[in-house]
């Protein structure tokens, strides 16, 4: 029973010190930023091609584009899941090089995981806000916390959290476990969410072992 119990804790606290861990948080980090390019250039080129539908010769291209492009940005997005995460996902793109102008514009307009592509990158602007605003908070929370003995009785400074007022070195200490608490839990959360995103990118993009 005392192993088991020590070997929970060691998990437990070992995440702070796994390479992964923060693989991982870079990974959610830079969902925010890559998706806010995705949001930008694909919406904003979808809006541009549907507003010059009318005009048949500008519109379609423009589409058939937007296409094209979330095809080369899904098969980055494999990359980087990849690199960082040690997945196993690969998109498999078409190819313009390996094939004629028309076919090529028939295989991206054609193929379900073009358009699977496409709904994928779009969903990462929102994925990449709310990742962004986790992280972000858990990390202000996490260090106010851990440092409220340092600074909670800094003169002209109040430290509060919420109801609670921190006065006293005692409850600054207990803050502070609380605030390593919160990180702890928080590269937890950051590695569960990125496996999940994982298993999300495989099931939109398709997934097969890479060489």
């Amino acid at each position: 029973m005392t192993t088991t119990a020590g070997t929970a804790l060691r998990r437990f606290v070992g995440v702070a010190t796994d390479p992964q861990t923060y693989r991982n948080v870079s990974y959610l980090l830079l969902t925010f930023p890559l998706g806010l390019l995705y949001f930008t250039v694909l919406w904003g080129g979808g809006v541009a091609g549907v507003a010059l539908l009318p005009l048949f010769l500008l519109g379609l291209p423009v589409l058939v584009g937007v296409l094209a492009v979330a095809t080369h940005l899904a098969d980055l997005e494999t990359r980087l899941a990849r690199g960082l995460l040690d997945s196993d996902v690969i998109y498999e793109r078409p190819r313009p090089a390996e094939e004629s102008l028309v076919e090529y514009v028939k295989r991206v307009t054609t193929d379900i995981r073009s358009y699977s592509a496409l709904g994928y990158l779009l969903s990462k602007f929102a994925i990449g806000t709310a990742a962004f605003t986790a992280l972000t908070t858990a990390a202000a929370l996490s260090v106010a916390l851990t440092f409220a003995p340092v600074l909670y009785d800094v003169p002209g400074f109040h430290y509060n959290f919420g109801v609670l007022t921190v006065e006293s070195f005692p409850v600054a200490l207990a803050c502070s476990g609380a605030g390593v608490l919160v990180a702890l839990l928080s590269l937890h959360a950051c590695n569960l969410a990125t496996r999940a995103l994982d298993e999300y990118t495989k099931l939109m993009l398709g997934s097969e072992r890479a060489e």
